[in-house]
């Protein structure tokens, strides 16, 4: 699901959790969040998208992981 990009510096500051195997919907998210925004990005962290977690996602060439 594409997420709202968060832009508030305080909720971006935050310390991540650890990610989790119960954080993969949120890992989709994401990858689907920078698949939408890709002309303006190319890489994003989850709290990006509103979630506290240790997850990126980069997108090289034709590949995002």
């Amino acid at each position: 699901m594409v997420k709202e990009i968060v832009r508030d510096l305080i909720f971006l500051g935050q310390k991540a959790e650890t990610a989790t195997k119960e954080d993969i919907p949120i890992a989709r998210d994401l990858l689907d969040t920078l698949a939408a925004h890709r002309e303006r990005c190319v890489g994003m962290a989850a709290n990006m998208i509103g979630e506290r977690k240790a997850i990126i996602a980069v997108a090289e060439g034709n590949e995002i992981s």
